[in-house]
């Protein structure tokens, strides 16, 4: 209860909360928790509105990212955005998946960055968040993801305690 949480605030100063949602997800309950969290004293809260992104936007990003001009990033970027539907979390999901796939490659005879856009576009991105999760789940430490294991069948909220033991 997030109301009983921040009434502790000696205990829990200092802590930092993230609430995401997409605002058409959103019911009675995560916005009287959002308001709690807003009306209480000893709280600062920063709201960070992240939008789809379009083909400029992936464009910029790419550019940026491998020092190229937008006329060599655009055609990626496009790909990009047709195979995430512009959703930020799936763009750096897929991006990161590329290279890990080596379809995004720094030559070093070019000295730039190179891929190939049709090897890209047969690159399958995965339909769900739950699929993307697993396979980061998948890469992290074994005490870790014993620990994530335990602990997810004990509920949705556990006490500081209990995760400290676990």
């Amino acid at each position: 209860d997030i109301p009983c949480v921040l009434s502790r605030k000696s205990r829990y100063c200092g802590c930092y909360f993230v609430v995401t949602h997409r605002e058409h997800e959103l019911n009675d309950a995560t916005l009287k928790n959002i308001q709690v969290i807003e009306d209480f004293e000893c709280t600062r809260v920063t709201k960070l509105v992240i939008r789809e992104m379009d083909t400029e936007d992936v464009t910029q990003l790419l550019s940026s990212t491998l020092c190229l001009p937008g006329r060599y990033t655009r055609e990626l970027a496009g790909l990009v955005v047709t195979k995430t539907r512009g959703n930020p979390f799936f763009v750096i999901q897929f991006l990161r998946s590329i290279v890990q796939n080596k379809m995004l490659s720094f030559s070093v005879r070019a000295r730039r960055w190179e891929w190939d856009c049709d090897v890209v576009d047969m690159q399958m991105i995965s339909d769900g968040v739950a699929e993307l999760l697993t396979k980061r789940f998948d890469q992290l430490p074994v005490a870790m993801t014993k620990t994530l294991n335990i602990a997810s069948c004990l509920g949705h909220q556990l006490e500081e305690s209990t995760i400290v033991a676990l």
